[in-house]
């Protein structure tokens, strides 16, 4: 991410004789080939010129994009209007292998109203339950920059059978999913089995499973997508929590399905949190998950972080208490890495992926790619099995919904992929 340059598009029409007419052929063209508008960076191989588009339809205060990579002010995401049109832009220097969803955040006398690119070249219908935002369209525009990351797994393919997704109720009221891969709805052998932590009936690991199994790429595997009641208390490092997804909730799910026991072929996933609640389970419950698959997992979390936050947050707890808000104190290492250092190796293998740009925002501190960092080189000194990835992006579903693909390849893959 550089700093706000004009593109060469943008700048012929700031030197346009008739900047109406040069708006119109702009906008046939944007409507023919999609935004945002990419460039190549004259100067830089490496980056490219990325511009931000808004036609507005009718009086706006402010246009903002909202993305997961730059973490720049309010002031800094807003598009600035071309004289002499209705459009908006901002151009921004961008690495070549940039991926990241994005929308635009439209203020104007009635509020705030948060909308998807109308003109977006690329969309996909994301559905993980962890950024879920109210009154914000399923349907996401993403940015996919000239040399990103090909992303797939999580693609339908209308050649490729797919799965059952079987509902029910757990014992406590919670839905619980089941997925069963394709011809094994009475399997030979126990299937093995993918617990997703913030499941639902829609999710799309269902289809990235569907497409490795049509590949061959891992052995017969079932999923469990398992709701959650409050995502902030039981995803983060709870120890009942992790004993009643080991101890309670799998053996109800085996007395149901043809699933193995062998935690060898069990895995718990999640982004998030619920990335956080994998790695902690599966340090906790080794003898039951013999998997753990994190996807910008929360590192960085610690409770006496959260409560220092919330404090400098609000200033009827700081009026009440000043000495309980002193910026500056020293912060505790993050509870996941402090147990992972204070524990005795267990066989969990682990995999972990995070966004190069996951620097924030707060309360994350440290950023959750520096957290992630730390605990990289704590399984290292430790000796675990495990693989770190980072990929070109920040705490976004679009990488996450293909790269838990890759993660089962190397989990649970059937050959040289593994």
């Amino acid at each position: 991410m550089g700093d706000d340059v004009l593109s060469p598009r943008i700048k012929a029409l700031f030197e346009s004789d008739d900047p109406a007419a040069s708006e119109a052929r702009l906008w046939a063209e944007l409507r023919k080939d999609g935004t945002p508008l990419i460039e190549r960076c004259p100067d830089d191989p490496q980056a490219c010129l990325v511009t931000f588009l808004w036609k507005a339809d009718r009086p706006v205060e402010q246009v903002r994009v909202v993305e997961t990579v730059s973490g720049l002010p309010p002031q800094r995401r807003s598009l600035a209007p071309a004289p002499g049109t209705a459009t908006r832009f901002l151009t921004w220097r961008i690495r070549t292998d940039v991926r990241t969803t994005y929308s635009f955040e439209i203020v104007d006398a009635s509020g705030v109203e948060h909308v998807p690119d109308p003109y977006a070249r690329v969309r996909e219908a994301h559905d993980f339950a962890a950024l879920a935002t109210p009154g914000v369209p399923p349907l996401r525009s993403v940015l996919v920059c000239p040399d990103a990351a090909p992303l797939s797994w999580a693609d339908r393919r209308p050649d490729v059978p797919r799965g059952t997704v079987v509902e029910g109720t757990y014992d406590d009221g919670r839905q619980v999913w089941t997925y069963l891969p394709p011809g094994h709805d009475e399997p030979s052998a126990p299937l093995g089995v993918l617990v997703v932590l913030d499941g639902h009936a829609g999710h799309s690991a269902s289809t990235v499973l569907d497409n490795l199994h049509a590949e061959g790429k891992i052995l017969p595997t079932a999923a469990l997508f398992v709701q959650q009641d409050d995502r902030n208390k039981e995803l983060a490092c709870d120890a009942e929590w992790s004993r009643h997804l080991a101890e309670d909730l799998l053996p109800w799910a085996r007395r149901r399905h043809p699933l193995t026991s062998d935690p060898a072929a069990t895995v718990i996933t999640g982004c998030s949190l619920g990335g956080l609640c994998a790695a902690y389970t599966g340090l906790t419950h080794p003898d039951v998950f013999g998997g753990v698959l994190m996807l910008s997992g929360s590192v960085w979390w610690d409770p006496d972080t959260l409560r220092a936050y919330a404090r400098l947050a609000d200033p009827t707890a700081a009026a009440a208490d000043p000495a309980a808000t002193v910026v500056g104190g020293r912060s505790r290492t993050p509870v996941l890495i402090d147990e992972f250092m204070r524990a005795d190796p267990v066989p969990t293998r682990i995999y972990q992926e995070v966004g190069t740009f996951e620097t924030g925002p707060p309360p994350a501190t440290p950023g959750q790619v520096h957290a992630s960092r730390h605990l990289r080189d704590v399984l290292t000194l430790k000796g675990y099995d495990y693989r770190y990835r980072e990929f070109a992006g920040g705490h976004d579903e679009t990488w996450w919904r293909s790269r838990l693909g890759d993660g089962l390849i190397w989990l649970r893959g059937s050959g040289a992929d593994a």
